[in-house]
């Protein structure tokens, strides 16, 4: 699970921008760049206006260029165990990251806002009644 969510802000630009082109609505399978429909991209947070998650789209997929980026991935795919690929995951969202935040440290507020929304989701909060939820009344 922890690998998956590695990865799934590693590939962010190309699982992102596949989902920005779907059509709204009905959520119909997505064709290209699908792997086997298992990941889909990740979703703009409340918290994030349309134009900002625009500019972050576009900056991460302009990110993927990036020497640091590239090397990181290329050290990823000759991972071999559990342990090197869940590292390998993890250096390659924090180069992609980087990157992104170089091209404009204005986008730190969406990494901010996407971080927020997965430990909400990894928390097992389901309903808002978990951790953070309204306490019930007494008597």
């Amino acid at each position: 699970m922890k690998t998956t969510l590695a990865l799934l802000l590693a590939l962010i630009s190309s699982v992102g921008l596949i989902a920005q082109d779907a059509p709204k609505g009905d959520n119909p399978p997505a064709k290209k760049g699908d792997k086997g429909g298992k990941k889909q991209g990740p979703q703009r947070p409340e918290s994030v206006d349309e134009a900002t998650w625009k500019k972050f789209l576009e900056a991460s997929k302009a990110a993927q260029s990036d020497d640091a980026v590239k090397a990181a991935k290329a050290k990823a795919a000759e991972a071999k165990t559990e342990d090197e690929k869940k590292a390998a995951g993890r250096a390659v969202m924090e180069a992609t990251k980087a990157a992104v935040l170089k091209a404009d440290p204005s986008l730190e507020s969406v990494f901010k806002a996407l971080e927020e929304a997965r430990a909400k989701g990894k928390g097992g909060d389901k309903g808002g009644k978990g951790k953070g939820g309204k306490k019930p009344e007494a008597k």
